[in-house]
């Protein structure tokens, strides 16, 4: 999924309704990676997914890249 930008941002309010459209067609799945839009793709998740839906209604997939980090301690702040 491309996520709606508005400049260098993500359109919140229509990934908002996005989201929304998708959840009623009965899908819940969502994956997201911190080298997605520099961060702004797990960002976006934040505020339009979990900040509005319990968390038994979606499964959130987020990845760790290895070329971000340098050691475990660097992955550690992620979780």
């Amino acid at each position: 999924m491309r996520l709606p930008m508005l400049g260098g941002d993500v359109d919140e309010t229509k990934f908002s309704e996005m989201i929304d459209v998708y959840m009623k067609h009965g899908f819940s799945y969502f994956d997201t990676a911190h080298g997605y839009l520099d961060g702004k793709s797990e960002l976006a998740l934040k505020t339009c997914l979990t900040s509005r839906y319990p968390r038994d209604q979606y499964i959130l997939v987020n990845k760790l890249t290895d070329s971000y980090f340098q050691s475990e301690s660097d992955i550690r702040p992620f979780f």
